[in-house]
């Protein structure tokens, strides 16, 4: 039966709130540059704007959600890490994350994760994995094959290491395009962005400031960017995790997979009392 808009509006937005494939052949401008062309070009090429790097346009018959939190009650934060494995500073961030049992999302860069597939071979078990593209590419200027070949190479990877598939991409950058989310919806992911930064290179030298800002700008539903390789700053962070969680923790927040924060929005399960995190059953994941 068709609701109301004032039942919609009660139950406020659910999980597929954000972008659906209707919304690729809709037109609207995404940001990254590939899928966006101007009037004119539009006129002069009877194709899809969001979809225009795209070669032929196929509908891919399924949906898309671009998502950067959840719209929760619930004092529930996902942790998350992008561009790893590495040997500096994946085993760090992870030797905190099994101290702490604390479950994170881990974006990884598949090249990576195939040469250092020893390094973490057994450590993902609590932790969710999701697709940052073969070698941190970006997938707004690629062409369909190239972005293809770069995500499910990756997607490949990522099984025969974990013997999971993902289901979330987070494309470097958060650059969205045609491309992207034409190769997203072929694969089944959902485009998981972020609402709060790890801000490493502001605060290099100031780590309790870079804890401070964490912690105080940290919302029920918030999805946290960090990363376990890169610049040096990036050490400080991996380094001051367990102040992070300690002060999250402080302020009663507990941490779930990017997944999980999910399943616990709004109108979802975790609102009516299904969904538990596991620190929260008592149990321990993997």
């Amino acid at each position: 039966m068709e609701k109301s808009g004032e039942e919609r509006r009660r139950e406020g937005p659910g999980r597929r709130r954000f972008v659906k494939s209707v919304g690729l052949a809709a037109g609207g401008l995404l940001a990254g540059g590939a899928g966006v062309v101007t009037e004119q070009a539009w006129q002069d090429k009877p194709v899809p704007a969001s979809a225009a790097s795209v070669e032929s346009w196929r509908p891919p018959g399924c949906q898309v959600d671009v998502f950067w939190s959840a719209d929760t009650r619930r004092r529930l934060v996902a942790l998350t890490f992008d561009d790893g494995p590495m040997e500096r500073w994946t085993p760090q961030a992870l030797d905190t994350l099994d101290a702490e049992k604390v479950p994170a999302t881990f974006f990884v860069v598949g090249s990576r994760l195939r040469r250092n597939a020893d390094l973490v071979r057994g450590r993902f078990g609590r932790h969710e994995i999701g697709n940052h593209t073969w070698k941190h590419d970006d997938l707004s200027r690629m062409s369909h094959a190239s972005a293809y070949r770069s995500i499910h190479r990756t997607h490949e990877a990522i099984k025969e290491v974990t013997g999971r598939a993902p289901t979330l991409l987070r494309p470097p950058w958060g650059r969205l395009g045609g491309t992207t989310l034409h190769v997203a919806a072929e694969h089944g992911y959902d485009i998981a962005l972020w609402s709060l930064l790890v801000q490493d290179r502001r605060f290099a030298d100031r780590p309790a400031a870079l804890v401070d800002a964490v912690v105080d700008h940290a919302r029920p539903g918030s999805i946290v960017l960090a990363h376990d390789v890169g610049a040096p700053s990036r050490k400080v962070a991996v380094q001051e995790l367990p102040a992070m969680i300690r002060g999250l923790r402080e302020k009663g927040f507990e941490f779930v997979t990017v997944s999980q924060l999910r399943e616990a929005a709004t109108g979802g399960a975790g609102e009516k009392g299904i969904f538990l995190p596991e620190r929260a059953r008592g149990s321990r994941v993997g």
